[in-house]
């Protein structure tokens, strides 16, 4: 009746990762959780659950999400199954995704692409497997 896939997302969904407010980060992330970002990160992101950009967060780099929630400034390449632009948020720069939606007060400066699967990494680059710190597939990523 329930699968095992299911009980593992609704864990996963549980927890989270947090950048707190006056903390700067440089590099990459590989998350199997949802992160929110009050403080600043220049590097990369790769969950398969939502990553929000809190007010007063900034982000610059490439975000890989299932949900990508923007309250506060982004700036660079974004690829998520949905995309939102809250009221306060900024978001500059290419959007590969489906499903967009901007809030009255939310500013979205760049390009939106469909994420089919030619063009959702804006190369012709091969995909590979993201793989967790035990190995197992998370989703499926560009070289």
């Amino acid at each position: 009746m329930f699968s095992a896939k299911v009980t593992q997302d609704k864990a996963a969904t549980k927890h989270a990762t947090l950048l707190s407010e006056g903390c700067e980060l440089q590099g990459d992330l590989m998350l199997n959780c949802n992160m929110q970002i009050d403080g600043r990160l220049q590097g990369n992101i790769r969950s398969v659950h939502a990553v929000t950009i809190s007010q007063p967060g900034r982000v610059q780099g490439k975000i890989y999400a299932r949900h990508l929630i923007i309250k506060g400034s982004a700036e660079g390449e974004f690829y998520a199954e949905q995309v939102e632009i809250l009221q306060s948020g900024v978001l500059n720069g290419t959007i590969y995704s489906d499903n967009l939606s901007i809030e009255p007060g939310g500013r979205f400066i760049g390009e939106v692409q469909a994420a089919d699967a030619n063009r959702k990494t804006g190369s012709n680059k091969s995909v590979l497997p993201l793989r967790g710190a035990r190995g197992k597939v998370l989703s499926m990523t560009t070289a």
